[in-house]
């Protein structure tokens, strides 16, 4: 959370405002991160084989990355966008090895939703 200041007497306007722009996130680089990413992910899968050296690690890696920044833009808040990501790689690499059903699903929300109130809590 970002705290502006409230102009005071002392505080001119322009000193002010220039406080105000250096607290304010800049968005456009990290959408550009992003697209990169997703360009690269869909790169990936359309053109490298499945069956090739480090093909599948390196998918999951690219997926990570890609969700983090969109999870961590979107929600405003990167624990809760490595959380998501986190669980959405982990039930992805249980649907890979052929473990990955609805009850996986439903425990890794619950164990999100724990962590997520457990670290708001604190």
């Amino acid at each position: 959370m970002i705290i502006i200041p409230k102009p005071t007497t002392k505080m001119r306007k322009k000193d002010f405002r220039q406080k105000k722009i250096r607290l304010r996130k800049n968005f456009f680089l990290t959408a550009i991160v992003i697209i990169l990413l997703w360009t690269l992910l869909a790169l990936f899968i359309y053109f490298v084989e499945p069956n090739q050296f480090a093909a599948i690690p390196t998918f999951f890696v690219l997926l990570f990355f890609s969700l983090l920044f969109t999870t961590s833009t979107i929600f405003a808040n990167s624990r809760r966008g490595t959380i998501i990501s986190l669980t959405l790689i982990i039930f992805l690499f249980l649907r890979y090895i052929g473990v990955g059903n609805i009850i996986n699903l439903l425990l890794l929300i619950g164990l999100v939703i724990s962590t997520e109130i457990y670290f708001s809590k604190r």
